[in-house]
Protein backbone atom coordinates (compact mmCIF):
# COMPACT_ATOMS: atom_id res chain seq x y z
CA UNK A 1 0.00 0.00 0.00
CA UNK A 2 1.48 3.51 -0.77
CA UNK A 3 2.37 5.95 1.52
CA UNK A 4 0.01 9.23 1.49
CA UNK A 5 1.07 12.56 1.21
CA UNK A 6 0.92 15.20 4.00
CA UNK A 7 -1.31 16.91 1.58
CA UNK A 8 -3.85 13.90 2.85
CA UNK A 9 -3.28 14.72 6.56
CA UNK A 10 -3.71 18.21 6.52
CA UNK A 11 -7.41 18.94 6.07
CA UNK A 12 -7.78 16.40 9.22
CA UNK A 13 -5.10 17.67 11.28
CA UNK A 14 -6.65 21.42 10.75
CA UNK A 15 -9.66 20.23 11.94
CA UNK A 16 -8.50 18.27 15.18
CA UNK A 17 -6.66 21.74 15.78
CA UNK A 18 -10.18 23.89 15.38
CA UNK A 19 -11.79 21.21 17.85
CA UNK A 20 -9.23 21.59 20.03
CA UNK A 21 -9.79 25.76 20.13
CA UNK A 22 -13.44 25.47 20.03
CA UNK A 23 -12.98 23.13 23.24
CA UNK A 24 -10.65 25.81 24.86
CA UNK A 25 -12.83 28.57 23.55
CA UNK A 26 -15.72 27.17 25.14
CA UNK A 27 -13.71 26.12 28.87
CA UNK A 28 -12.76 29.80 28.82
CA UNK A 29 -15.75 31.71 27.63
CA UNK A 30 -18.78 29.38 28.07
CA UNK A 31 -21.33 32.16 28.12
CA UNK A 32 -20.55 32.09 24.57
CA UNK A 33 -22.87 28.77 23.91
CA UNK A 34 -24.25 29.43 20.76
CA UNK A 35 -20.78 30.62 18.73
CA UNK A 36 -18.74 27.65 19.79
CA UNK A 37 -21.96 25.46 19.17
CA UNK A 38 -21.88 26.98 15.47
CA UNK A 39 -18.30 26.40 15.61
CA UNK A 40 -18.11 23.24 15.99
CA UNK A 41 -20.85 22.07 13.71
CA UNK A 42 -19.17 23.92 10.97
CA UNK A 43 -15.80 21.83 12.08
CA UNK A 44 -18.05 18.38 11.71
CA UNK A 45 -19.43 19.29 8.73
CA UNK A 46 -15.98 19.82 7.24
CA UNK A 47 -15.15 16.48 9.08
CA UNK A 48 -18.54 15.06 7.42
CA UNK A 49 -16.97 16.04 3.98
CA UNK A 50 -13.38 15.38 4.55
CA UNK A 51 -14.79 11.51 5.73
CA UNK A 52 -16.87 11.14 2.96
CA UNK A 53 -13.92 12.03 0.26
CA UNK A 54 -11.32 10.17 2.19
CA UNK A 55 -11.16 6.93 0.07
CA UNK A 56 -11.06 8.94 -3.40
CA UNK A 57 -7.79 10.54 -5.19
CA UNK A 58 -9.39 12.28 -7.77
CA UNK A 59 -9.35 15.70 -8.81
CA UNK A 60 -12.62 16.41 -7.31
CA UNK A 61 -11.57 14.85 -4.03
CA UNK A 62 -8.22 16.72 -4.48
CA UNK A 63 -10.30 20.00 -4.98
CA UNK A 64 -12.63 19.44 -2.16
CA UNK A 65 -9.42 18.39 0.16
CA UNK A 66 -8.27 21.99 -0.21
CA UNK A 67 -11.60 23.47 0.31
CA UNK A 68 -11.62 21.93 3.85
CA UNK A 69 -7.70 23.34 4.22
CA UNK A 70 -8.99 26.78 3.26
CA UNK A 71 -12.17 26.52 5.31
CA UNK A 72 -9.68 25.01 8.40
CA UNK A 73 -7.28 27.86 8.04
CA UNK A 74 -10.73 30.79 7.82
CA UNK A 75 -11.56 28.84 10.96
CA UNK A 76 -8.17 27.84 12.77
CA UNK A 77 -6.56 31.31 12.77
CA UNK A 78 -9.71 33.39 14.36
CA UNK A 79 -10.17 30.88 16.85
CA UNK A 80 -6.44 30.63 17.54
CA UNK A 81 -6.27 34.33 17.73
CA UNK A 82 -9.02 34.87 20.10
CA UNK A 83 -7.72 32.41 22.50
CA UNK A 84 -4.29 33.60 22.71
CA UNK A 85 -6.70 37.47 23.71
CA UNK A 86 -8.32 35.66 26.27
CA UNK A 87 -5.09 34.01 27.80
CA UNK A 88 -3.33 37.58 27.96
CA UNK A 89 -2.07 38.64 24.36
CA UNK A 90 -3.19 41.73 22.98
CA UNK A 91 -6.13 41.96 20.64
CA UNK A 92 -5.64 41.11 17.45
CA UNK A 93 -8.66 41.15 16.00
CA UNK A 94 -7.44 42.98 12.97
CA UNK A 95 -4.84 40.42 12.73
CA UNK A 96 -7.44 37.96 12.30
CA UNK A 97 -9.54 39.64 9.82
CA UNK A 98 -6.29 40.50 7.86
CA UNK A 99 -5.38 36.44 8.23
CA UNK A 100 -9.07 35.44 6.64
CA UNK A 101 -9.39 37.90 3.72
CA UNK A 102 -5.31 37.18 2.73
CA UNK A 103 -6.59 33.33 2.70
CA UNK A 104 -9.80 34.05 0.80
CA UNK A 105 -7.18 35.87 -1.87
CA UNK A 106 -4.97 32.61 -1.50
CA UNK A 107 -8.55 30.48 -2.20
CA UNK A 108 -9.39 32.92 -5.10
CA UNK A 109 -5.45 32.03 -6.36
CA UNK A 110 -6.03 28.67 -6.14
CA UNK A 111 -9.56 28.04 -7.83
CA UNK A 112 -8.61 30.74 -10.65
CA UNK A 113 -5.09 28.56 -10.80
CA UNK A 114 -7.25 25.43 -11.03
CA UNK A 115 -10.11 26.59 -13.68
CA UNK A 116 -8.18 26.74 -16.96
CA UNK A 117 -7.19 22.88 -16.06
CA UNK A 118 -10.87 21.93 -16.06
CA UNK A 119 -12.13 20.11 -19.07
CA UNK A 120 -15.50 20.31 -20.08
CA UNK A 121 -16.62 17.17 -22.07
CA UNK A 122 -17.23 18.53 -26.02
CA UNK A 123 -20.32 16.84 -25.71
CA UNK A 124 -21.79 19.16 -23.19
CA UNK A 125 -20.37 22.53 -25.10
CA UNK A 126 -22.48 24.31 -27.37
CA UNK A 127 -19.42 26.82 -29.21
CA UNK A 128 -16.09 26.35 -30.23
CA UNK A 129 -14.05 24.12 -27.95
CA UNK A 130 -11.09 26.44 -28.60
CA UNK A 131 -12.81 29.70 -27.53
CA UNK A 132 -14.09 28.01 -24.45
CA UNK A 133 -10.65 27.05 -23.45
CA UNK A 134 -9.48 30.45 -24.00
CA UNK A 135 -12.56 31.73 -21.66
CA UNK A 136 -11.67 29.35 -19.25
CA UNK A 137 -7.86 31.03 -19.31
CA UNK A 138 -9.06 34.01 -19.44
CA UNK A 139 -11.34 33.85 -16.39
CA UNK A 140 -8.95 31.31 -14.09
CA UNK A 141 -6.17 34.55 -14.95
CA UNK A 142 -8.44 36.85 -13.93
CA UNK A 143 -9.18 34.91 -10.53
CA UNK A 144 -5.76 34.34 -9.80
CA UNK A 145 -5.07 38.14 -10.40
CA UNK A 146 -8.29 38.92 -8.37
CA UNK A 147 -7.04 37.00 -5.59
CA UNK A 148 -3.17 38.27 -5.48
CA UNK A 149 -4.37 41.76 -5.16
CA UNK A 150 -7.07 40.78 -2.70
CA UNK A 151 -4.27 38.97 -0.32
CA UNK A 152 -1.64 41.87 -0.76
CA UNK A 153 -4.31 44.74 -0.14
CA UNK A 154 -5.07 42.75 3.61
CA UNK A 155 -1.60 42.28 4.11
CA UNK A 156 -0.11 45.71 2.99
CA UNK A 157 -2.91 48.41 3.50
CA UNK A 158 -4.41 49.80 6.41
CA UNK A 159 -7.90 48.15 7.22
CA UNK A 160 -10.13 51.03 6.46
CA UNK A 161 -8.49 51.33 2.71
CA UNK A 162 -8.17 47.31 2.62
CA UNK A 163 -12.05 46.67 3.46
CA UNK A 164 -13.22 49.82 0.82
CA UNK A 165 -10.97 48.10 -1.76
CA UNK A 166 -12.29 44.94 -1.68
CA UNK A 167 -16.13 46.14 -2.13
CA UNK A 168 -14.05 47.48 -5.89
CA UNK A 169 -11.68 44.20 -6.25
CA UNK A 170 -14.42 41.45 -5.91
CA UNK A 171 -17.04 42.75 -8.27
CA UNK A 172 -14.86 44.13 -10.87
CA UNK A 173 -13.26 40.81 -10.92
CA UNK A 174 -16.72 38.77 -11.19
CA UNK A 175 -17.79 41.84 -14.00
CA UNK A 176 -14.93 41.46 -16.08
CA UNK A 177 -15.37 37.36 -16.58
CA UNK A 178 -19.50 37.99 -16.96
CA UNK A 179 -18.71 40.79 -19.28
CA UNK A 180 -16.05 38.25 -21.72
CA UNK A 181 -18.66 35.27 -21.29
CA UNK A 182 -20.97 37.90 -22.44
CA UNK A 183 -19.02 38.57 -25.43
CA UNK A 184 -18.54 34.49 -26.24
CA UNK A 185 -22.13 34.00 -26.13
CA UNK A 186 -22.26 37.10 -28.80
CA UNK A 187 -19.46 36.18 -30.34
CA UNK A 188 -21.10 32.23 -31.09
CA UNK A 189 -24.70 34.21 -31.64
CA UNK A 190 -23.65 36.39 -34.61
CA UNK A 191 -21.59 33.11 -35.89
CA UNK A 192 -25.12 30.77 -35.75
CA UNK A 193 -26.68 33.61 -37.67
CA UNK A 194 -24.13 33.89 -39.92
CA UNK A 195 -24.38 30.84 -40.57
CA UNK A 196 -27.88 30.76 -41.29
CA UNK A 197 -27.54 33.19 -43.67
Amino acid sequence: MPAKSISNYLPAGLLLVGGALVGAGWYTHPHRVIFWTIAMLLIACLATILFFISRSSTDDANALRAGVVFAGLILVIPLGLKLATTLGAHDHADISKRAMMAIIGAFLMFTGNALPKTLTPLSVLRCDPARAQAFQRFAGWTWVLTGLALAVVWLALPLHLADSLTFVLLPAGILIIAVQCARLRWSRHSAVTASHN
